[in-house]
């Protein structure tokens, strides 16, 4: 960022400098030398006063002191025709290098917004998320249920899925029952709109690569076979559970011990604990290894776990949208009956999708809504309307740049070209496997 200073300083300032520089040693050397041609005042007035002094005759005033003067003025007429069409040349360079410092200076502050306000919850904003925010679950009468760690997305491919517009009417207003609050002036939030510009110029600035957008996508496949093991397998999982929960249990306590016979028998306990929860935890690995190769032929079992891809922390996915409980693993709390298990498309903060087939009524009207996500005001679907600047991220396509022209200018110019050689989050036979997974939804509960 430090060379940004650099393009300011162009050659054409640097040319000003050099002529400034000769004008003022120019005028040092006259002055030197008409000091030194001075002499003392000492005589009569009629011998030292300028008008009484014989002065050049014709000869050397036509000859000599005019080819001077008319050679001096040459020499600056030159100068200044040289000078001034350089310098004006060169006011374009000076002016992209005012924007590209001002930027700079754009994303440098918003760095310190993002580090000051958002990355306690959404981690590195070039990283994978999942930091745990710290959540208080409540039921719709606003009665306590749970405290859980919410795992707050990566925010490094946000501007493929959104454009500027909808990232920052998130920021403005936040999300619902979830731990992201309003963070601009229209939702009550503490910051000023050029605030959220500068956040967002950062988040521009730091976004993920094509190639590591699809590598990210596919690393979470194997991660979503193992959580569908376990969902599959509840009561096992529940158990592994319990036995962990037991293990700490058990270490805290050890640690309380003073006696050396009470110490090893807590340590033969947590050992034995420990035994059994690796034998279910290598069940389940196993499970979720059957589950992913058998997606390799299935499209719907594709389907699932690109759903449920839990990488950058849901945010190549569907689940933490359209199914309660995803964000921060409900099923981990089976303890608590108020807290039902996790719902495929069950709906959450999106809308339920175990009636899908009555939305969009054919499989491509289903995957081209998919790509493009959900614009403000735009109807979609047999019934829906876009509405709050597109809630439904776009998986298909980049979708940063498309927006009103009146998008501020700097942060702008931060998200201009940022979706060159970009394809999408997700391939096309990515979200054809989605399809026929959520379209699938509706034959049964959907109940994981």
């Amino acid at each position: 960022m430090e060379n940004l200073t650099l393009i300011a300083a162009s050659t054409q300032r640097q040319i000003g400098y050099v002529i400034s520089a000769i004008v003022l040693i120019a005028m040092l050397t006259y002055w030197i030398f008409n000091w030194l041609d001075g002499r003392a005042e000492a005589g009569a007035e009629i011998e030292l006063a300028a008008n009484r002094k014989p002065h050049m005759s014709d000869e050397d005033m036509e000859t000599k002191r005019l080819d001077l003067s008319l050679t001096g003025g040459l020499v600056t007429l030159t100068v200044i025709a040289i000078a001034l069409p350089l310098y004006w040349l060169g006011e374009p360079g000076r002016h992209e290098g005012l924007v590209e410092w001002t930027d700079d200076q754009f994303v440098r502050q918003g760095e310190e917004l993002y580090a000051e306000n958002c990355a306690q919850c959404h981690g590195s904003a070039d990283g994978e998320g999942g930091n745990a925010a710290d959540f208080s679950i409540v039921d719709s009468s606003g009665v306590y249920v749970q405290q859980v760690d919410w795992k707050a997305p990566s925010l490094s491919t946000v501007l493929d899925r959104f454009s500027y517009d909808e990232v920052k009417y998130i920021l403005n207003y936040g999300r619902s029952n979830s731990p992201m609050p309003a963070w601009g002036g229209p939702g009550g939030g503490p910051m000023t709109d050029q605030q959220l510009d500068k956040v967002i110029a950062f988040l521009a600035h730091e976004q993920q690569s094509q190639e590591e957008i699809t590598k990210g996508v596919l690393d979470g496949l194997p991660l979503a076979a193992k959580a569908k093991a376990q969902a599959d397998n509840a009561e096992m999982y529940a158990e592994q559970l319990a036995l962990l929960a037991e293990i700490d249990d058990l270490e805290d306590e050890l640690g309380e011990v003073q006696d050396d016979d009470g110490a090893d028998d807590l340590l033969a306990s947590i050992a034995e604990k420990q035994e059994q929860a690796a034998a279910i935890d290598d069940e389940l690995t196993a499970a979720g290894e059957a589950i992913f190769a058998a997606s390799a032929t299935d499209d719907v079992i594709l389907g699932e776990l690109l759903f449920n891809n839990p990488a950058a922390s849901g945010a190549y996915g569907c689940a933490r949208c359209h199914s309660a409980g995803w964000s921060f693993d409900a099923n981990a709390y089976p303890e608590n009956p108020l807290l039902p298990p996790i719902q495929d498309g069950g709906g959450a903060f999106g809308p339920s999708l175990l009636g899908v087939r009555d939305q969009f009524e054919t499989s491509d009207t289903q995957a081209a809504f998919i790509v493009t996500g959900s614009k403000n005001g735009v109807a979609y679907g047999t019934f829906g309307q876009g509405d709050g600047g597109g809630q439904m991220p776009g998986f298909g396509a980049c979708w940063a740049e498309d927006n009103p022209l009146d998008f501020p200018r700097i942060a702008g110019n931060r998200i201009e070209g940022h979706c060159e050689g970009r394809e999408g989050t997700l391939t096309t036979d990515q979200i054809a496997a989605i399809v026929a997974y959520e379209r699938a939804l509706g034959d049964d509960e959907g109940a994981r």
